[in-house]
């Protein structure tokens, strides 16, 4: 097919990846982003154009001759009071822009919506699928939990917890279960999307190949780090409680992480196979895997951050 593909969200951490993954299959990309200027200076071999979903001007003009759309963007980092308004009105300003423009494919990267009270930001993705949906182009949407790789802002939440606290203390929600999948996975499954000859338009669901607790991620989390941390339930410590307390260890944008830990109160469990179903020669990353693959691409900690984690690897029991 002729035309670029459009990313918006390009310089995010699955976005890069999608982009170069992309370009080194040979398929044209433009990659949006709300300051090409500075993104431009960090991939300067990668084509920038403007494209901010608040601005319906710009995502007209990076749409201009494209042939796929994909949406990696929303609004968590901000302090919108609305989150799921925001998010909804920019998702059907983009569905009408893809439509005037001609595009042929909308792709989307959501999450799963758990049964009972979903938290605001898992109420947010699903509507933002909905409303993308609801224009005449057609919507791969993908769900996806937790995903594991280094610049995810939950993974950082879990590697944090992880490296730095020899003694845990685990809230009863941490007994909520989930299939973290491999950021590489999550990219294959996107550049497959992409191509309308893979994967059909409708919801596909985009599962790690293991069911893991909360608490079962951060123990298998310090064991690929080679730390077998004390543990200590502690029934009555609220998510709200939790989000401060991540606050002070971990590294993560607290106004993420505060809508992310909210969104745990409940399994987020997906159908098998998914996607997969559709991609037959694709092999799944095991969990420790991706684990091993997040902490190879770190780049060296410094400062307090390192010193905290030496004296954590002291105190903590090693692992079997």
């Amino acid at each position: 097919m002729q035309g670029a593909v459009v990313v918006a969200g390009a310089t995010g951490f699955v976005g890069a990846r999608l982009v170069a993954a992309l370009t080194s299959a040979g398929v044209p990309v433009r990659c949006g982003s709300r300051s090409p200027d500075s993104a431009r200076r960090r991939w300067p071999d990668r084509s920038w154009v403007a494209l901010d979903v608040d601005r319906i001007d710009t995502v007209r003009a990076a749409l201009d001759g494209a042939r796929a759309y994909v949406h990696l963007v929303h609004h968590m980092a901000t302090d919108a009071g609305d989150l799921v308004g925001a998010e909804v009105r920019s998702a059907e300003a983009v569905a009408r822009a893809c439509a005037d423009a001609g595009v042929g494919r909308i792709v989307y990267l959501g999450a799963p919506v758990p049964e009972g009270s979903p938290s605001e930001h898992l109420i947010a993705r699903a509507r933002t699928g909905e409303a993308l949906a609801g224009g005449t182009v057609p919507v791969v949407e993908l769900r996806a939990s937790m995903i594991v790789g280094h610049g995810s802002e939950s993974w950082l939440i879990v590697r944090d917890l992880a490296h730095r606290l020899p003694v845990m203390v685990l809230p009863a929600w941490l007994r909520s279960r989930t299939q973290p999948v491999a950021v590489d996975d999550v990219v294959t499954a996107l550049a497959a999307a992409i191509s309308s000859d893979a994967v059909p338009a409708g919801i596909h669901d985009l599962p790690g190949p293991e069911v893991l607790s909360a608490e079962q991620i951060l123990r298998r989390t310090a064991g690929v780090l080679g730390m077998r941390p004390v543990t200590v339930p502690v029934p009555v410590l609220t998510p709200a409680l939790s989000s401060a307390w991540i606050k002070l260890v971990t590294r993560a944008d607290f106004r993420i992480a505060r809508k992310l830990v909210d969104g745990l109160t409940d399994d987020l469990l997906l159908d098998e196979p998914g996607v997969w179903a559709h991609l037959p020669d694709a092999v799944r990353t095991g969990f420790d895997d991706g684990v091993r693959r997040a902490i190879a691409e770190e780049p060296p900690q410094t400062g307090g951050g390192a010193t905290w984690e030496r004296w954590a690897r002291r105190l903590a029991r090693p692992a079997r």
